[in-house]
């Protein structure tokens, strides 16, 4: 590792106590004097206002000098983003250092020989190191854009992004001022130009998000790498990326383990909940309600729970409604065809809405090309998350009962779906949401023209209580062991649900008639025979004639003996195992 020595632009990471929860901007245009700098090292001499621009200039080796800004205009800003405009004028090494906790410690942007050297310099030495090839041209203004978060590290060359950190680079520091410097090494001069210096205050309710960040872009999103060909976070992860932003708009930057809150961690901990992902990959939005509710007590109960509701009406009726919601509520999630984004702003001026779009770059809703189809709503609260939550297959199909065997009308059912390419999340699966269900008996009834260990196995039923503690159950895990599917007609689920505590449920297996068991078995020879006839395992001849005594036996199912004795006759045996089911 190699000592470090450089003409900088530098952010100062002096630790301080932070101050209110408002904006803070630091600005200069240098129309002025310096009076808002600081002088940390060097001499003032080689600083001058010159056309309402910076000039630092050095004409002897191995100099520095480094101006700050001072307290009182800083206002403790930690993390934030930095804009400036920057000219050099000879081709000695030109640099801008970012995160720097003393003279020795500090994120180094290395422009030298055609290309930019980033390094994280550790109490003088180069822990980290990447090169990037860019060309930095002489007497030309650059627009510099520099982000300093928990988060990552970025910058922006004229609106292009030629850095950030990624999953490689180590926990990055927080806190600390923006500064400038100048400084020569064996060369004997340098001279550089700076303008327009904006420092505002990141606020990290306000973050913005993107699913193909380096820092996560390549995890595996959920359980993807089981039913997707390309398992990354950077394809999948719209919704996971949109909740992480609003669960940050609410004020919860860190989980209960103390990492900070992001489309990464969040993955993470869905990962580790019964209830974090359903369907395959889609995010249980009720499983982001309930870890505000564990965050919230986690902070004593200072920060609201948000209680998630679902909204699908038309166009008109759903513009209206995220309006009067974000006169009130930092942000909301939205759904197109296909894809999830977070709208934290309504723009009355404007009639439009400020979106963050956690892959596309829209930043307003009138551009986005889709229309709205349906709201993510939740509302920062203190009450009741109760919910009934029913994810099913396409071919389970379920209603749902009160204790007088009305249907009810307030089950909402959707189907969400997160598309990319030639492949979609939950496009086979249908999702039935219940709020706020009363402390009653609820008969749940699964109905499916053939019930199938898969179908069972992916069905899944969540009852949550009023404080968000969850139940989750599978139907499968509820049949006994010995219980023959094809026998079965309808589930009945019969549960007396509790807001405060684990519902006592049963489950009533209602069979088929004798008859409807004998049509369950021809629909399955029927099946099996038009299989085996494509895969050559059964002569035409044979197909034709199992397909007659099929017809024939569907309305003479009296006669339905005759089926064995047919099989057994021709050797088809490979019917017999289902056979001896019923």
């Amino acid at each position: 590792m190699k000592l470090y020595f450089s003409l900088s632009v530098l952010v100062f990471c002096l630790f301080f106590q932070p101050v209110g929860a408002v904006t803070r901007v630091f600005n200069d245009d240098f129309s002025g004097n310096l009076d808002q700098w600081e002088l940390v090292n060097g001499d003032w001499s080689y600083w001058q206002i010159k056309d309402q621009a910076l000039y630092a200039t050095l004409l002897q080796s191995r100099k520095l000098s480094t101006i700050i800004p001072k307290e009182e205009f800083w206002l403790g800003m930690e993390e934030y983003e930095v804009d400036f405009i920057f000219k050099v004028f000879d081709k000695t090494d030109k640099n801008f250092v970012l995160g720097m906790r003393d003279a020795n410690s500090f994120y180094d942007f290395h422009f030298y020989n055609n290309q930019l050297i980033v390094e994280d310099v550790r109490n003088g030495f180069s822990l980290l190191r990447t090169s990037i090839p860019f060309a930095l041209e002489t007497n030309r203004d650059y627009d510099i854009h520099l982000l300093y978060s928990k988060e990552k590290i970025e910058m922006l060359v004229d609106g292009e992004r030629l850095f950030a950190t990624d999953e490689d680079w180590p926990a990055i520091p927080v806190g600390g001022k923006f500064g400038l410097k100048i400084a020569t090494g064996s060369v004997a001069s340098s001279k550089a130009y700076f303008d327009q210096v904006e420092v505002k205050e990141l606020s990290s309710s306000k973050i913005l998000f993107k699913q193909n960040d380096p820092l996560w872009a390549t995890e595996i999103y959920d359980h993807a790498n089981q039913w997707s060909s390309d398992p990354f976070m950077s394809r999948w992860a719209c919704a996971l990326s949109s909740a992480a932003m609003l669960l940050r708009a609410n004020n919860f930057h860190f989980l209960e383990n103390g990492e900070v809150l992001n489309p990464s961690t969040l993955n993470k901990w869905l990962l580790a909940q019964a209830d974090g992902y359903v369907a395959e990959g889609l995010v249980n939005w009720l499983a982001i309600s309930r870890l505000s509710a564990v965050l919230s007590q986690q902070n004593d109960n200072l920060l609201p729970k948000l209680e998630f509701s679902y909204f699908q009406a038309n166009q008109s009726e759903q513009l209206s409604v995220l309006s009067e919601s974000l006169s009130e509520d930092p942000a909301q999630i939205a759904a197109v065809s296909g894809h999830f984004f977070l709208v934290d702003a309504y723009l009355s001026d404007a009639d439009d809405f400020a979106i963050k779009d956690p892959l596309y770059d829209y930043q307003l809703l009138s551009v986005v090309p889709s229309p709205i189809v349906s709201l993510r709503l939740f509302k920062p609260s203190f009450t009741d998350l109760s919910y009934l939550f029913v994810v099913l297959p396409d071919d389970l199909h379920f209603s749902l009962n009160d204790e007088l065997g009305q249907t009810s009308s307030v089950l909402q059912e959707t189907k969400e779906m997160i598309v990319s390419a030639e492949e979609n999340l939950g496009e086979n699966y249908n999702l039935y949401y219940y709020p706020k269900p009363k402390e009653e008996e609820l008969n749940l009834l699964f109905s499916a023209s053939e019930f199938k260990q898969e179908l069972l196995d992916n069905s899944q039923i969540f009852f949550y209580q009023s404080s968000g503690e969850v139940q989750v159950l599978d139907l499968f895990s509820l049949l006994p062991e010995s219980q023959d599917l094809n026998k079965i007609k309808q589930l009945l689920l019969r549960v007396s649900f509790s807001k405060s505590k684990d519902s006592v449920f049963s489950l009533e297996i209602i069979e088929k008639s004798l008859d409807e068991q004998q049509q369950a078995i021809l629909n399955e020879l029927a099946s099996q025979s038009a299989e085996d006839l494509q895969a050559g395992k059964l002569s035409f001849y044979l197909f034709y004639q199992l397909n007659l005594l099929i017809e024939s036996l569907r309305q003479h199912s009296n006669y339905f003996f005759l089926l064995e004795k047919f099989l057994d006759f021709h050797g088809l045996q490979y019917s017999y195992e289902f056979l001896a089911k019923n």
